[in-house]
């Protein structure tokens, strides 16, 4: 049975995931990011099931990426992502195509699509996005993935412009006090 997918929802989801890729994002040295990683490396699963939803193509990693991570992160100000809470949002994943991506490259189906694939964690970045307004930055873990660059290049898309990651925690804004 196909799930009703709220647009408003996804779109939420993608911009996050191009605020990052922006080229005026400034990244600075990610905390515990020794921690995190070591907690991948020794914990978690290294690969995840291609999905698409829309033209948005992305590798659905396990959700632990940000149950289990975000306590080590938590005492920095980070929460988790707005990525749970309705059947409609993917959770924890790393995004392969982006949704307008798809739509101005002509990107059809994804052959791959339900395919496992597989990467290597590489390092952290906190990034602060500049123009999603509540949050002043974001947590990273940055993957290596050949066979998602192959993917990108076998349907006709450019070189990415960002790092594949998984995003794993946001630090909202603090409230000014009137």
């Amino acid at each position: 049975m196909q799930k009703k997918v709220d647009m408003k929802q996804i779109f939420r989801c993608l911009l996050i995931t191009m605020l990052l890729a922006c080229c005026n994002c400034i990244a600075r040295d990610a905390p515990s990011c020794s921690r995190v990683l070591d907690y991948i490396n020794k914990q978690l699963p290294h690969c995840g099931v291609l999905k698409e939803s829309n033209g948005f193509v992305y590798l659905d990693v396990t959700d632990d990426y940000i149950h289990k991570l975000i306590s080590i992160i938590q005492e920095n100000g980070f929460e988790e992502p707005p990525y749970f809470g309705s059947s409609e949002l993917v959770g924890a994943h790393i995004t392969v195509v982006y949704q307008n991506e798809a739509k101005k490259y002509g990107v059809g189906e994804i052959q791959e699509q339900g395919e496992t694939i597989c990467f290597t964690p590489k390092g952290c970045k906190v990034v602060h996005p500049p123009h999603w307004q509540e949050v002043d930055e974001i947590y990273l873990v940055v993957i290596e993935a050949p066979e998602l660059d192959r993917i990108r290049k076998k349907y006709g898309l450019p070189r990415r412009e960002y790092d594949f990651h998984i995003t794993i925690g946001v630090k909202p804004k603090a409230i000014k006090a009137a």
